[in-house]
């Protein structure tokens, strides 16, 4: 029997993954997407979060290495990183492609229960 062997790569995936947990982080990175060089203060704006919640959400989002943060006066301008950049735009746009076609379903009720 093979063993599975995590490296790098799935180290990387699973962070992508846990930043990407989050409905409102899912939205602040699609919004970074669109608004690359937007400042922090675009993102709070638009959301009826604190603007100490989305500096936590900004934070997991460039720990993750899917956005960068440049100093702009005493303004942080985002942008998407542009080592994912491709695969952050594929994954949002399959992610779109899947709820359009029904495929992505919301809450606990909806999801099929684990059978043995």
């Amino acid at each position: 029997m093979q063993p599975i062997e995590v490296g790098p790569s799935e180290v990387q995936i699973a962070i992508f993954c846990r930043a990407l947990s989050n409905p409102l982080r899912v939205g602040i990175l699609r919004f970074i997407a669109a608004h690359p060089g937007c400042i922090g203060n675009d993102i709070v704006q638009r959301t009826d979060r604190a603007q100490s919640t989305i500096s936590g959400h900004l934070q997991v989002l460039v720990h993750a290495g899917l956005i960068e943060c440049e100093a702009d006066g005493q303004a942080s301008a985002y942008h998407v990183a542009p080592d994912v950049q491709p695969v952050v735009l594929q994954v949002l746009a399959m992610l779109d492609g899947a709820h359009n076609n029904g495929r992505v379903q919301q809450g606990a009720a909806s999801r099929p229960s684990a059978t043995r």
